[in-house]
């Protein structure tokens, strides 16, 4: 399931709303959360991102869940600024 989990993740970009000029923890948790359950059908309760992210294309940061077999971590890119309209591209895989 590990290889079949990171190989479905890697590639996609959701969009989120951001606030002003920093990205919104919970919406960027929320997209994670999103594409890790249409992708693999496990949905985290338990994903957190880190707030005070410039809202601009670039921007780097990493988001933690627990998947089906451990800590994963999700490394988010801004892609796309949209006003306040953001794509990511989100790559997870198992902590460690």
């Amino acid at each position: 399931m590990r290889k079949a989990f990171l190989v479905a993740v890697a590639a996609l970009a959701l969009s989120v709303a951001g606030c002003g000029s920093t990205i919104k923890p919970e919406g960027a948790a929320q997209a994670v959360t999103d594409l890790v359950s249409k992708e693999t059908g496990f949905t985290p309760t338990d994903t957190t991102c880190p707030s005070g992210i410039k809202a601009e294309i670039g921007a780097e940061f990493d988001c933690k869940f627990t998947g089906p077999d451990g800590n994963y971590v999700a490394h988010v890119r801004v892609v796309k600024v949209n006003g306040e309209d953001l794509d990511f591209y989100i790559q997870s895989q198992l902590e460690g």
